[in-house]
């Protein structure tokens, strides 16, 4: 083992050495291995030195694998696609009753939680184990059977099924309005306490968009709160705290039980949608598609 260490270059920069060669861009693997654009630098320049010949040069701003750069990707990517294999193999060959869904924080929440109750009455025999996160790149490598995202519908690797369409709402708290009574029209909105996500995603739909999308250019006239986490955010609506957008499929429970209603009932149909995702040319295990079958169900 200790001779084949002083042979092989550093692990990192190797994995580092796949991605950069296959968007052959810095930026782009950084984004998909979680590590700065300088971080992935180092990790090549690392690999340079300790082979002492370079991976990549430049074609004026285009990135190029050199002779020997593009021999050693073309290694790497075969040996890592292999390990990935009997790694799936591995997982797929585990307890049949284990499940491991990945979703936000903020869907788990408001949505799944609620219904999971009678997912697990129907089926007691599976195991599931629920990851609350936005940060999945590779299902497969992080062991998660399937997932639930917001978004356009197109994510590279991955099956997508479409479970339900989303509007965008503003919604309060009773107690908010006790004094006010149901705004008359869109524009007044402007004169309300409205509760701002710092913080977003590409998917998020800021209170600027939403009123724009209504034809509204003005700025709010009264200062707003600003939160960095969607659930203190509606949370702080629950409160009575202001009024804050929320999608209809989050929303639905909290107006089901009277912890929060529409102020007003102009919406914006968001171009996006949630989906059901799991990794393609693999087949889903039984207790997997148990899972998607009833969801699909349950979403609609």
């Amino acid at each position: 083992m200790d001779h084949l260490r002083r042979r092989l270059p550093p692990a990192n920069s190797l994995i580092v050495l796949e991605a950069a060669g296959r968007h052959l861009n810095f930026t782009r693997a950084g984004e998909e291995l979680a590590l700065t654009q300088s971080a992935v630098s180092r990790q090549i320049q690392l690999l340079e030195d300790h082979l002492g010949a370079p991976m990549f040069h430049r074609q004026g701003r285009q990135l190029q694998l050199t002779r020997d750069g593009a021999r050693l990707h073309r290694a790497v990517s075969m040996g890592l696609d292999h390990i990935a294999d009997v790694a799936v193999d591995i997982r797929r060959h585990r307890g049949t009753g284990e499940l491991t869904v990945a979703t936000s924080v903020a869907f788990a929440s408001y949505w799944l939680m609620a219904r999971l109750t009678q997912f697990r009455s129907q089926h007691p025999e599976i195991e599931l184990r629920l990851v609350a996160s936005t940060k999945l790149h590779d299902l497969v490598a992080a062991g998660v059977d399937i997932a639930i995202r917001y978004g356009s519908g197109q994510w590279e690797g991955l099956e997508a099924i479409r479970i339900f369409d989303n509007e965008i709402w503003p919604v309060c708290a009773p107690s908010y309005l006790a004094d006010r009574g149901p705004l008359p029209r869109v524009e007044a909105l402007l004169d309300e306490t409205l509760l701002h996500l710092g913080q977003f995603d590409r998917n998020w739909v800021t209170w600027q968009a939403w009123l724009a999308a209504q034809g509204i250019k003005a700025a709010p006239r009264k200062r707003g709160l600003e939160f960095d986490n969607y659930l203190v955010l509606l949370q702080a609506a629950v409160r009575g705290e202001g009024v804050a957008l929320c999608g209809r499929r989050l929303a639905e429970d909290f107006i089901a039980r009277g912890d929060l209603l529409r102020p007003i009932l102009t919406s914006l149909r968001s171009d996006r949608a949630f989906y059901i995702l799991y990794p393609q040319n693999i087949p889903l295990s039984a207790t997997a598609r148990k899972f998607r079958d009833w969801l699909v169900k349950a979403a609609s």
